[in-house]
């Protein structure tokens, strides 16, 4: 990929699966989950304590993930938010916050960690665990983009962001490279943010593709997805 910033993140050209509306109809929906979110699932797998790590997407505060990291503890598992706020992109501050937060749960916890990221928190899961494959488990990924650039309504503010970015980090990803750990990624073709089609990885071994029907910003408060976590970070 290009590392000039400008190509990261387009608008929608036309045809485009994203737009004005499908972002707006996109945060009625996570108004009204945060509001009144749907009942976890029953009958979900269960940890044993395996500690997992949740980033949140573009733009969005820790507050984001909280019902998804809620079930995850309900569940057994050592449910953790991302340690720094806001998820604006890997700027040099968050990376060295990041790896810092990640590093030391795999110590405390002496066993790798178990990484879930929303959108472009997936996409920064599989790049850390590129680089510190000794504190990774599994990454899983939902809805996050590995292709570019990027369609999405949300092309002026990234744009802006991007400037922020660690310079060292855009010029080293290699982002259609999977991680070396089992990687799930969660697809869907209802994502109203991004076209769905730049978060389809390549095929791989260790490469699991669960195509799902979910708003993109509603994916962590969706029942059936959390059900997928689950059961994908018990086997870890």
């Amino acid at each position: 990929m290009s590392d000039q910033s400008p190509h990261l993140a387009v608008w929608p050209p036309p045809g485009s699966p994203v737009s004005i509306a499908t972002w707006r109809r996109e945060l009625v929906g996570l108004f009204a989950a945060m509001i009144s979110p749907p009942p976890f699932p029953v009958g979900a797998a269960r940890g044993t304590g395996q500690p997992v790590v949740v980033l949140p997407g573009f733009c969005s505060p820790n507050l984001t993930t909280a019902r998804l990291r809620e079930f995850l503890g309900r569940q057994g598992f050592n449910a953790n938010s991302w340690g720094c706020g806001t998820n604006f992109g890997p700027t040099a501050r968050d990376l060295a916050k990041f790896e810092r937060h990640v590093s030391g749960l795999a110590e405390r916890e002496n066993r790798p960690v178990c990484l879930v990221g929303v959108s472009l928190g997936g996409t920064m899961a599989r790049e850390f665990a590129k680089r510190r494959l000794d504190c990774v488990a599994r990454v899983i990924t939902l809805c996050s983009p590995i292709k570019y650039p990027v369609a999405t309504p949300l092309a002026p503010l990234a744009q802006a962001a991007i400037l922020l970015w660690d310079e060292r980090y855009r010029r080293k990803l290699r982002l259609n490279e999977p991680p070396p750990v089992p990687l799930t990624a969660i697809v869907s073709t209802r994502d109203g943010i991004l076209d769905w089609s730049v978060t389809v990885p390549e095929a791989a071994p260790n490469v699991e593709i669960i195509h799902v029907e979910s708003p993109h910003l509603t994916t962590a408060f969706d029942p059936r997805i959390q059900r997928i976590i689950a059961d994908r970070l018990a086997g870890a």
